[in-house]
């Protein structure tokens, strides 16, 4: 019997504010883990505004309402960032006014969950600010605790004042289990936060192979952008500096020289969107540069399998942030895309270099340049790695991922000390 024929005796509840529909890779992930997870055994907090922005997030009515899985919503799960403070009372205020009283609400909505639903287990997807939740429910209902880590939680080095900076150690350790998204990830949580190995889960990211096929060049997405006619090199992620696509636009002279009918594709959203576009612009290449921001799940599936490569360049930042692994490069594998991406973080995982795409130096303009034109040049290559990335992506379906998660589950349940 797998697990997905196995009904639980308790569910799992699974706390994010980055959830489907916003797009990403740990949003992706939790979706997942509850939408190919038995009946009834998975259950969803998340937000209907964005915390970053305040705006509310296009389209989670319908998503909840097709998903196939309960999802339940506030407002927000945590503070919508605002400017850093004035001073110590400002701060004080604003705790005693905004944080207290969400903290408050949150527990009083995930109570009811647990009652309703025979919760056993807490996962929490975000450790910076929902932590907290679950060491809660732990003491005052026995509910497990699971922490979802994908790597730049623990690798980022944190001011010296900042409360996750002091408390995210002790959040880890106190935790029934926690899940690492790679290797990489999983040293870190060791060696970096002093986990014990035993409660480390390495539960690798997976890809939905049922979305994401191969298929035909979409005309129409081509024609809403105005890339008729164009080699599409296209790079998906939010546009923050780990990901590498301020690298990709500086080597894009010479890989336009080399090969003038390409067209480097950013799909996504993020804080360095009006740089980069301004710096399409500085090298002269802006008519061969399109950032889309964010799109529908439909255009991003017609991106990929209207591309000729991947690319993510990236990189470790020097305050530590890096990517925990990278299922964007699953996604372009799965469309039998070949990829390019950075020697860093779980990428090294996520990309069998020489087989379903290169790897190459994130800080470096020369090798990421080279590493695209020679696979643009070389059909023979290209098919090669296009064969052996569809391969890739075919053994890294989320059937497996999730019933590791679920094996995970019934195994702290048994272990359970009191319930609601």
């Amino acid at each position: 019997m797998t697990a997905r024929d196995q009904m639980p005796e308790g569910g799992c509840l699974m706390v994010a504010s980055i959830f489907t529909p916003i797009q990403g890779g740990s949003a992706t992930v939790y979706a997942n883990l509850c939408r190919y997870a038995p009946p009834g055994s998975m259950v969803a907090l998340a937000t209907q505004r964005h915390y970053q922005t305040g705006a509310e997030i296009p389209g989670w009515r319908e998503h909840d309402a097709a998903c196939g899985f309960p999802v339940y919503r506030l407002d927000l799960l945590r503070p919508e960032v605002l400017p850093p403070p004035a001073n110590k009372l400002v701060s004080a205020w604003r705790y005693l006014t905004i944080d207290i009283p969400l903290r408050i609400k949150v527990i009083r909505t995930v109570w009811g969950l647990v009652r309703k639903h025979n919760i056993r287990v807490i996962c929490i997807g975000e450790l910076a600010s929902m932590a907290w939740l679950a060491r809660f429910f732990r003491r005052v209902a026995g509910t497990r605790m699971v922490l979802y880590v994908h790597g730049e939680e623990v690798t980022q080095r944190m001011e010296e004042g900042g409360s996750f900076g002091r408390h995210r150690a002790g959040h880890l350790r106190a935790a029934d289990a926690v899940v690492a998204v790679s290797r990489f990830t999983e040293r870190a949580l060791a060696e970096q936060m002093g986990v014990a190995p035993e409660r480390i889960c390495l539960i690798e990211n997976g890809v939905d192979t049922r979305r994401f096929s191969p298929g035909p060049d979409d005309a129409g997405f081509r024609a809403r952008h105005g890339l008729q006619g164009k080699r599409l090199v296209v790079a998906v992620g939010r546009l923050v500096p780990r990901k590498g696509f301020d690298k990709t636009l500086e080597a894009w002279p010479r890989i336009r020289q080399a090969h003038p009918d390409a067209h480097l594709l950013i799909v996504g959203g993020g804080p360095l969107g009006p740089e980069l576009q301004a710096r399409a612009e500085a090298l002269g290449v802006a008519d061969s540069v399109t950032l889309t921001g964010s799109v529908s799940d439909a255009d991003l599936l017609a991106a990929y399998r209207s591309a000729s490569l991947f690319v993510m360049p990236n990189r470790t930042m020097p305050d530590g942030d890096t990517e925990g692994f990278g299922l964007v490069f699953l996604e372009a594998n799965a469309c039998g895309r070949a990829v390019v991406g950075g020697r860093a973080g779980g990428a090294v995982e996520a990309v069998r270099d020489g087989v379903s795409g290169l790897l190459v130096d994130g800080e470096s303009i020369d090798e990421i340049g080279h590493a695209i034109i020679r696979i643009l040049g070389d059909d023979v290559l290209r098919g090669e790695l296009e064969a052996g990335a569809l391969r890739h992506a075919q053994m890294n379906s989320w059937t497996n991922r999730v019933g590791i998660f679920q094996d995970l589950c019934r195994t702290l349940q048994n272990k359970g000390e009191k319930h609601v």
